[in-house]
Parts: C-alpha cells; sequence; structure tokens
C-alpha cells in the first residue's frame, strides 16, 4: 500500500557552545550585520535621505468672502488732461471718512459658484460698477482689492490670510469712458517657511497673524495694497494672492464702467493651492520602516541560511544537541 505525506514537523537542532568563544563572535557579528547591512543599503538606495523633513499636499482651501474690499479708479477728461477725477468705495468706515468728499461707487457684487456640490467654493467673481462723474471722463488706473478668509484642514487647522490686489491696473483701452474690464486667475499659495502642525510629544503649531487688516487708526497711505501685502507677507508663513492669466474687456455706450474679478480655486488647479509642510517625527519613523523593514527581513533570512550552513559544515564549533523522538501515551 503506497503511503502518503500529510503532515510534516522540522526537527529542531540546537548547536551549542560557551560565550566566550569564536562562534559566539562570528554568531554576534552576522546577526549586527542582518541589522546594519539593510540601513546602508537603504542610505545607498535613497541617497542619504532616508526621510522626507518636508512634504507638499495638495488641498483646496475653503474660502468665504467676507466683505473687506476697497476699490479706487483714477478719470480724466478726454479733452482736457489736467482735469482728474477720482471714484471711490470700500468697506473700510475709517477710508470712507477720509474719502468722503470723492466721487462714491455702487456696492460690490459678489458671486459664489461650487460647482461638485462640496460645501467648498471653487470659482468667486467679485465685481464693481460705477458711473463717471462726467461723460467725458475717461479712466486711466485703476486699484482694487479684497480680502477673502481662506482655510485648510488635511493636516492641522490653519486659517490662511488672502488678498486679492489689482494694483494701479492702467486701463486697456486709451478711451475707456465705458465698458467692462474682466480679470480672470487663480488662487496661489505663496510660502515664506513651511508649515509645522503639532504631533504627540510636540504641541508646536505655525502662527498666522491676522492684524493686516486696516482699521481705525489706518491712514491712507496703510489701505494702498503694497503696505497691505508687505505686512502680510513679512508676519506670516504662508499666504494666498490672485495669480492673474487674462485679461478681457469691452468698450460699449451702457455709460458705466465694470470691473470684475473670476477667481478659481484649486481643482484643475490645486498645484497652485499647495502648501509645504514639515513632517512629524512620527512620519519619519513610518516612511524609515516602511523602506528599511522589508530589506531587513531580507537580510535576516540569508544571515540564517549562512550560519545554518557554518554550523552544519563545522566551521563553527559547536555541541550539536538533536532531539529524541518523543513517545505519546
Amino acid at each position: 500500500m503506497k503511503l502518503f505525506n500529510f503532515y510534516s514537523k522540522t526537527v529542531k537542532i540546537q548547536y551549542r557552545n560557551q560565550l566566550c568563544s569564536t562562534t559566539t563572535f562570528v554568531v554576534s557579528l552576522l546577526t549586527l550585520a542582518a541589522f546594519v547591512i539593510p540601513y546602508y543599503l537603504l542610505t545607498s538606495i535613497k541617497r542619504g535621505e532616508l526621510w522626507d523633513n518636508h512634504r507638499v499636499v495638495y488641498e483646496k482651501p475653503n474660502v468665504a468672502f467676507p466683505y473687506q474690499y476697497l476699490f479706487l479708479a483714477e478719470l480724466e477728461e478726454v479733452d482736457e488732461k489736467s482735469t482728474t477725477s477720482v471714484v471711490t468705495c470700500s468697506s473700510f468706515e475709517s477710508y470712507n471718512t477720509l474719502t468722503e468728499q470723492l466721487h462714491p461707487c455702487s456696492e460690490i457684487r459678489v458671486v459664489p459658484v461650487d460647482t461638485d456640490h462640496d460645501q467648498s467654493i471653487d470659482h468667486l467673481t467679485v465685481g464693481i460698477a460705477f458711473n463717471p462723474p462726467e461723460t467725458t471722463s475717461r479712466l486711466t488706473y485703476y486699484t482694487f482689492y479684497f480680502f477673502l478668509e481662506a482655510k485648510v484642514k488635511s493636516q492641522c487647522s490653519f486659517e490662511v490670510p488672502a488678498f486679492i490686489s489689482l494694483e494701479k491696473q492702467p486701463a486697456p483701452a486709451s478711451k475707456m469712458q465705458s465698458g467692462t474690464i474682466i480679470h480672470r486667475g487663480v488662487l496661489r499659495a505663496k510660502q515664506t517657511t513651511a508649515l509645522q502642525c503639532p504631533f504627540f510629544m510636540r504641541n508646536q503649531k505655525s502662527h498666522f497673524n491676522h492684524r493686516y487688516y486696516p482699521n481705525e487708526n489706518t491712514t491712507l497711505e496703510g489701505y494702498k495694497p503694497d503696505s497691505i501685502s508687505d505686512h502680510m507677507r513679512t508676519s506670516n508663513p504662508a499666504y494666498f494672492e490672485l495669480h492673474s492669466q487674462q485679461v478681457t474687456w469691452k468698450v460699449d455706450d451702457s455709460g458705466s464702467i465694470d470691473i470684475t474679478v473670476e477667481l478659481s480655486i484649486g481643482g484643475v488647479e490645486s498645484r497652485e493651492t499647495a502648501l509645504l509642510y514639515k513632517t512629524s517625527l512620527w512620519w519619519k519613523v513610518c516612511q524609515f520602516w516602511s523602506g528599511y523593514f522589508p530589506l531587513l527581513l531580507v537580510a535576516l533570512w540569508i544571515i540564517d541560511k549562512v550560519k545554518r550552513y557554518l554550523f552544519e559544515q563545522f566551521y563553527l564549533r559547536a555541541v550539536e544537541v538533536v532531539p529524541w523522538k518523543e513517545k505519546y501515551i
């Protein structure tokens, strides 16, 4: 009758020697090599960078419009270029008080669009219109800026400053007496340093300063976009700004001038809103271990085969202990 093998069990053979012996030294050296070799191999593969100190996170910020804006247009007479006028309006009471003698403009127009219905704005249209003081006045320069509230929370919660600014833009047409001007662009992230999130055993977090808003003590000089931008840039590790991509205009006979900013947020342009973060200690450990552990398993397996060969071929002296077959009652 033919017999089939249904179960097998390896015999555990032990090789023993004294602690102070050549065998102990060789085995210890091989065991140490099993842990050291993967480390140097990983270092050579990654060229000395065992983990990333920084990483880029692509995230669309959650944007809100707080109705903080300022608009100023400079006009001149078509026939008499020495005669100029200014049209301005803003949400800042102190600025309106300082400029109450100037011609006002209409209220701001805001149209948020959530394309994918994820409770986050994908496109934002902000516009303002005004009637020139005189029918013979033409637009020469205009300044338009507004603030946004931008929040990111994929790594940790941050409220990043956002400042959309068009500073002293020249009129696209030489005789812009009425018509529309549309600025299309994307929200772009700017950083002066990498962001730090808190983690276990290290409660440190990047700090953002939101005191760049004009207040009741701000002078006319402080309302200039470059002054606000400089303050925002020097007091914050990151901020969002407008990256203009296209300007279109149309001259008509409507009697009013309409200036609009169409802003895209994230989506196809997600690279523009990417932020750089410092990696935590635990992220570095996980990243190192994910590359080191597979190499360690292979090294331990190879070293085990080497030790077996050295003992079985008697290159290392040891007492071979072979267990007797156990008797079962």
